[in-house]
C-alpha cells in the first residue's frame, strides 16, 4: 500500500433480515425511552412531586442522574451480552461462526485501533492542558511583577518631577532658561513636521515606485512622532 494511505475497513456485509433486526431494535430502544419520559408526564403531580419545592432542585437533579445512570448501565448490559457471543466467534475464529461473526474481525479490530489512538491522544490532550495551566499560573506570576515594576516606575517618575520642579523653583535664571529651550524644541518639531510632510508629498506624487526602496518608503510611510527633533 502506498505510503501515507489510510486502511479503510470493507463495510460489514448484512442480509436484509440482519438490517432489519438491527434498525427494529433501535426502534424499540428509542420507543421505550419514549414511552418512559410519557409516563413519568402523565404521572408528575406538582403538588405532590417531593421536588417541588426549591430547596429540593439539588434532589432532583441527583434522582435524575440515577435514574439516567440506570437506564444506561441496563442499556450497555444488554448490548454486551447480546454481542459477546459473536466477538468471541469472531476473535477465536470460532468452527461454529457464521460468515457474519467472520466478517466482524476487521471492524473489532478498527475498533480496538480506534480505541488506541483515542486513549493515547487523551494522554497528549491531558499533558497539553497540564502545560497550559503551567503558562498560565507563570502569566500571572509575571502579570503581578509587571504590576509591581509600573508601580515603582510611576514612583520615581513622580520622585524625578518632583525633583525638577524644586530645582527649577530654585533657580530663576534656570527656569526661564528652561522654558526657552522647551519652546526652541518645539518650534523645531513643527519644522521637522512640516518637512517630512513635504517630503512625503513630493515622494508619493513623483510617480516613482518608492515602495520598492526602503529610504523612500520610510519618507512616505513613517508616521510622525513627537519625540522626533
Amino acid at each position: 500500500m502506498a505510503e501515507g494511505t489510510t486502511d479503510i475497513p470493507t463495510p460489514l456485509l448484512l442480509s436484509d433480515d440482519e438490517r432489519r433486526i438491527l434498525e427494529l431494535h433501535d426502534r424499540l430502544q428509542q420507543l421505550q425511552l419514549e414511552i418512559a419520559l410519557l409516563t413519568a408526564q402523565k404521572n408528575y403531580d406538582p403538588d405532590k412531586s417531593p421536588y417541588a419545592q426549591e430547596g429540593n432542585i439539588e434532589a432532583a437533579q441527583k434522582a435524575l442522574l440515577d435514574s439516567r445512570s440506570r437506564y444506561v448501565l441496563r442499556d450497555q448490559v444488554v448490548q454486551s451480552v447480546v454481542s459477546a457471543n459473536p466477538i468471541l466467534q469472531a476473535v477465536h475464529n470460532g468452527t461454529k461462526a457464521s460468515p457474519i461473526e467472520r466478517d466482524l474481525l476487521p471492524v473489532l479490530e478498527q475498533r480496538d485501533q480506534s480505541s488506541s489512538t483515542l486513549a493515547h491522544q487523551s494522554t497528549e490532550l491531558r499533558a497539553l492542558l497540564d502545560e497550559i495551566t503551567v503558562v498560565e499560573s507563570q502569566s500571572l506570576r509575571l502579570g503581578r511583577e509587571n504590576v509591581g515594576l509600573a508601580s515603582k516606575l510611576l514612583d520615581l517618575a513622580e520622585q524625578t518631577k518632583r525633583s525638577k520642579d524644586e530645582a527649577v523653583n530654585m533657580d530663576p535664571e534656570r527656569a526661564a532658561e528652561i522654558s526657552r529651550l522647551e519652546g526652541e524644541v518645539k518650534l523645531s518639531k513643527q519644522r521637522w513636521r512640516v518637512l517630512k510632510g513635504t517630503a512625503s508629498a513630493v515622494v508619493a506624487g513623483s510617480g516613482i515606485d518608492w515602495s520598492r526602496d526602503a529610504e523612500l518608503r520610510d519618507i512616505v510611510l513613517d508616521p510622525e512622532n513627537d519625540d522626533e527633533v
